[in-house]
């Protein structure tokens, strides 16, 4: 049996490790007249990453950190330059056609927008059925049955299935976008700023239903948000990006409690409290400086230009992971002992 077989073989069965190794994804900016890439972006560059049975694994990071890339990747949308997505320690990149589609009805995705998600002339039963159809697992007769029990496994009414997008409001919109992920019950769900076009209130319903589900069934969840607070309520394990790179990783709750990185840092402080007392007190990290180009990274560590801890050492040494606590790895200077002690070149933050 043939490597590919052996994996068409257990994504039809039971695969249940996502395994990312070394990826690298670049763009192109600009290009010259004869339209050769003049400059490049390098959005992903050399991530590792581990989703199991079960797990919910976020990825945060601000704007250009290369959170969603790494979910396009990771839901094999894309293909990277370089590196592996390994599904149950078989590697995705060779497959393609009718092979590459069995593997993934394993990996579905729910993207930000739901409403551009969506085909406004399609009624919301034809969009939840149709990756059904698309697979033959129903005919046209069986397509509104199916819709309405996928509707009704979200917490929407089965009735809906017979509107259309634009009946239909921003939460119900996200939980049609989820049902029609389910449809074929896929053991990975890639969700891409699930929340953010949405209010608060309908945030926490949609935040709450993911867990549900997961509970339920055992859905495993990779989770992409610039939101700490949205991580912190559903992520088991959380990963830390800036430019690329991943510069921490570990489960949620030791990040949260004692993060190292001084970029996670500063994340965490913008996450209010609820307690008003507490959240009085609290001071926010304002980082200061410029966001390295992305077209011209800097030698070294690619945080040093906005960092209050900054040392000589960070312009030479580009820090990679490394264990600070069982589980727990940071990819900063301060915790491998590189030009320690020679104190910060900019001043603390306020």
């Amino acid at each position: 049996m043939t490597d590919t077989a052996h994996l068409r073989r257990d994504v039809r069965g039971a695969t249940r490790d996502l395994s990312l190794r070394n990826l690298v994804k670049t763009y192109p900016l600009t290009r010259d007249v004869l339209g050769r890439p003049r400059a490049r972006v390098r959005a992903v560059d050399g991530v590792d990453l581990d989703v199991t049975a079960g797990m919910t694994v976020g990825v945060v990071g601000e704007s250009g950190s290369g959170k969603s890339t790494l979910g396009r990747l990771a839901s094999l949308l894309e293909r990277p330059d370089s590196g592996a997505v390994a599904l149950d320690g078989h590697d995705t990149t060779a497959l393609r056609g009718r092979e590459l589609a069995e593997v993934r009805r394993s990996i579905q995705v729910v993207f930000q927008d739901p409403f551009g998600s969506l085909d406004p002339t399609k009624t919301v039963g034809h969009a939840v059925a149709e990756p059904l159809l698309v697979h033959r697992r129903v005919r046209r007769p069986g397509m509104l049955a199916a819709a309405e029990d996928l509707l009704a496994r979200v917490g929407l009414d089965p009735g809906l299935a017979r509107r259309y997008p634009e009946q239909l409001s921003g939460g119900q919109r996200q939980r049609v976008c989820i049902a029609r992920a389910l449809a074929l019950s896929p053991w990975l769900l890639v969700a891409d700023e699930p929340t953010s076009a949405l209010d608060l209130s309908t945030r926490s319903e949609i935040l709450n239903l993911l867990l549900t589900l997961q509970q339920d069934t055992g859905l495993s969840i990779l989770l992409v948000s610039h939101d700490f607070a949205t991580i912190q309520h559903l992520a088991h394990r959380v990963a830390v990006m800036y430019r690329g790179r991943v510069v921490e990783e570990g489960p949620t709750q030791d990040v949260v409690r004692e993060p190292l990185h001084p970029y996670t840092k500063a994340l965490l402080s913008a996450v209010p409290v609820p307690d008003p007392k507490i959240q009085r007190t609290r001071s926010r990290i304002l980082l200061r400086g410029e966001s390295p180009d992305p077209t011209a990274l800097p030698t070294g560590c690619r945080f040093q230009s906005r960092c209050a801890f900054a040392m000589p050492s960070c312009a030479q040494t580009d820090p990679g992971l490394v264990d600070a606590a069982p589980g727990h790895r940071v990819a900063c200077l301060l915790h491998q002992g590189i030009g320690a002690g020679t104190g910060p070149t900019t001043a603390a933050p306020e």
